[in-house]
């Protein structure tokens, strides 16, 4: 993406197309794949492992970032970035075997399929999301450190950096320092959460440790926090600590098995119940069901107590004890949290980046009459939220012509047709790129030779990969043409005044008048046929070159009938059956963008090109009857498709949107960035630019 230079940048701000020229030569020299750098609009300075897993070769970074301090930490920050978002592919976390873990011998997804079932194995897959990204993020950067020695202290330095803008003294800030080894001052409570959990972050930081370690260690971090959720839960979510005399004292009763216990506490104080050591039973289960302890004798836990506990991973399940209680015992809220509250939101701080909400859930109709439908999120810009489930989207048959529009096109367009064959005949790969980190090759690769040398002087093992070669370069790209099928479609593009034939001549002759037959009226050319041209001419060129694509169009009428009209999936050819809806698309009603969008992105989640691409046809902003609170302002539908369009993003599929109405730029510009879309002045020049357009836009 291009960002224009004229654009006025705050003092602290620090924009991405500054450095991205040298970001791609770094790239280059570090990683073989070849990375393509874009730009993520509407996103700040994060951590690394807030951005999504997507297997995609395109590393997509903020388009400014502003806090991280100087040029050169800006710098920095990219540089690291882009380094740990490419460390991904190259240290395997996109080689997860979903087979290879415990209770998934039979599964046989890999990649990003086995990352995502791992995820949906779990009650709360986005808690679990967050936590295997942080995992994986430890292991990567473990392994960056080692390989690059010259970035470790770069990381170290920017760790710290974006950890002091994190809120101190909650779950999520003490996972990150605990996952990234990063120093902080807390108090003691705080502390025995975060040595817990360096506990299991620590192996992954090895030499050898794996992604499928990365989700060993997740389901052990997440078995470990959801016990710690139940036992604020129990405690009394929301109840702060010290505000009200009568509030709950944490009183954690016990039930020692094994002899020389008291089956009231956890010893006496010379700690003999627990061995010479102090330590406590290895049986020891702190076990109430969050009502009132009937047990008597009870004492507070003391904090040196809980800590032991909690290291050894005991299972705390408070119950409310009766009265007072003296010692210096310690509140459930005050070992996890100034409230247990902040618990509930530990998944929204770990979130991803941008992340988007789930996919589309099917609801399939269980009775007669009851259809199915995809339900999706819809963005409300007022409340700042998703309301969930919002939309109601039917996937629509749509019947076939008998092929005469398709094939009148093609002649229409003869004598443009050819013109872009040899165009995109020649844009057909002819040409190689460097492969680095092969273990045999054309060529040494002297960086990484000077690497391995430097490993065998330290006494470590060098790595073998030390020749590069140039491989010819192989397209791998998926478009999809998204076109709007909205009753403004069907206007004319201009009205043609009724041209005056020979038998006009003599307007006299009123016999001829009376014996002429009157000529059928020929329908206008309306902006719907234009976008149908353009998409013959788009198919017939890109069957040429080969490319997969997909056409797809949309419409409805309120939230509950969004239709989504499939006129060609991917994996289709283009067959006479296809050829015949493209002619049968006709103007239907509304323009609900923001969740035909949203289920553009469900029809990539098969398609496996390393370049994505979603070319949008429009001539309108989008608008629907109930598309809003208030019916006469279209900022509601345009906040709802920039958020659509966002989401898109973020999954890995690159988005362009044409309109022919000359006033697009007005919304336009709010939905997206100026390089992602396209006014076009004159309609009918559609069907030749549209080519034009997709050379210049579809990268790969």
């Amino acid at each position: 993406m291009t960002v224009m230079t004229e654009q006025m940048v705050a003092p602290d701000e620090h924009a991405l197309f500054m450095v991205k020229g040298m970001l791609t030569k770094f790239m280059r020299m570090l990683f073989p794949l070849e990375f393509r750098i874009d730009t993520l609009p509407n996103a700040g300075a994060v951590l690394p492992f807030h951005y999504p897993l997507s297997g995609g070769e395109m590393i997509l970074l903020p388009e400014a970032i502003a806090g991280v301090g100087g040029a050169a930490m800006a710098r920095d920050y990219y540089v690291l970035t882009a380094a740990h978002l490419a460390g991904r592919h190259e240290f395997g976390s996109y080689d997860l075997r979903l087979a290879d873990l415990e209770g998934f011998a039979e599964r046989g997804e890999t990649g990003v399929e086995a990352i995502d079932g791992f995820i949906e194995s779990f009650a709360d897959p986005a808690l679990a999301g967050a936590l295997f990204r942080l995992a994986e993020a430890a292991r990567i950067e473990g392994e960056l450190k080692r390989r690059y020695r010259g970035l470790a202290p770069r990381i170290e330095r920017m760790n710290e950096a974006l950890a002091r803008t994190l809120k101190p003294l909650v779950f999520s800030t003490m996972l990150i320092k605990a996952a990234f080894e990063i120093d902080g001052a807390e108090d003691e409570p705080s502390e025995v959460f975060s040595a817990r959990a360096r506990e299991f972050f620590a192996p992954l930081r090895e030499r050898g440790a794996t992604a499928a370690d990365s989700a060993r260690q997740t389901a052990s971090i997440y078995e470990w926090l959801q016990a710690l959720i139940e036992a604020a839960r129990a405690a009394g979510a929301g109840d702060p600590l010290g505000e009200r005399a009568r509030q709950m004292r944490d009183d954690l009763a016990s039930r020692v098995s094994g002899t020389g216990n008291r089956a009231d506490g956890l010893g006496q104080d010379d700690g003999d119940g627990g061995g010479g050591d102090g330590e406590p039973d290895q049986n020891v289960q702190m076990e109430t069901s969050g009502q009132n302890s009937k047990g008597k004798g009870g004492r507070p836990l003391t904090p040196e107590e809980i800590r032991r506990l909690i290291e050894q991973g005991m299972e705390l399940r408070p119950a409310q004890g009766e009265g007072g209680a003296d010692g210096e015992g310690m509140y459930l809220t005050q070992l996890f949290g100034k409230d247990a509250q902040e618990l509930e939101a530990l998944r929204e701080q770990l979130g991803e980046i941008g992340a988007p909400p789930h996919g589309g859930r099917l609801m399939i109709g269980r009775g007669r009459g009851q259809d199915s439908y995809y339900a999706y999120d819809e963005w409300d810009y007022v409340l700042g939220d998703y309301r969930r489930n919002w939309c109601r989207l039917r996937e629509i048959p749509l019947e076939g012509d008998n092929g005469d529009f398709f094939a009148d096109t093609l002649r229409r367009y003869a004598d443009v047709l050819p013109q872009v064959r040899r165009h995109f005949q020649r844009i057909r790969p002819a040409s190689y790129r460097m492969v680095r980190g092969l273990e045999d090759g054309d060529e040494i690769d002297l960086d990484r030779t000077i690497e391995a040398r430097i490993a065998l002087r330290m006494g470590e093992l060098p790595d073998g990969r030390v020749y590069k070669a140039r491989k010819k370069e192989a397209r791998d790209v998926a478009t999809l043409f998204l076109l709007d099928m909205s009753a403004s479609t069907d206007e004319p593009i201009h009205r043609e005044p009724r041209k005056a034939g020979l038998a006009d001549d003599d307007s006299d002759d009123w016999m001829k008048a009376w014996q002429r037959r009157q000529e059928p009226a020929r329908r206008p050319r309306r902006i719907i046929d234009v976008n149908k041209e353009a998409l013959v001419i788009m198919a017939q060129a890109l069957e040429e070159i080969g490319d997969s694509y997909a056409i797809m169009g949309f419409s409805g009428h309120g939230r509950d009938n969004v239709e989504f009209y499939v006129i060609k999936e991917f994996d289709q050819e283009l067959s006479d059956e296809v050829r015949a809806r493209v002619g049968a698309v006709e103007p239907k009603r509304s323009t609900r963008m923001g969740a035909a969008i949203r289920h553009v992105r469900e029809k990539f989640k098969d398609v496996s090109s390393r370049a994505r691409h979603v070319i949008m046809l429009s001539d309108g902003f989008p608008q629907d009857f109930d598309y809003g609170h208030d019916r006469r302002s279209n900022a509601y539908g345009i906040q709802d498709t920039m958020v659509a369009l966002k989401e898109l993003e973020m999954a890995g599929v690159l988005p362009f949107c044409i309109t022919v109405d000359r006033t697009g730029h007005d919304y336009l510009r709010q939905m997206c960035s100026a390089s992602r879309y396209l006014v076009i002045e004159d309609i009918t020049s559609l069907p030749r630019q549209l080519p034009k357009v997709y050379e210049q836009v579809v990268r790969w």
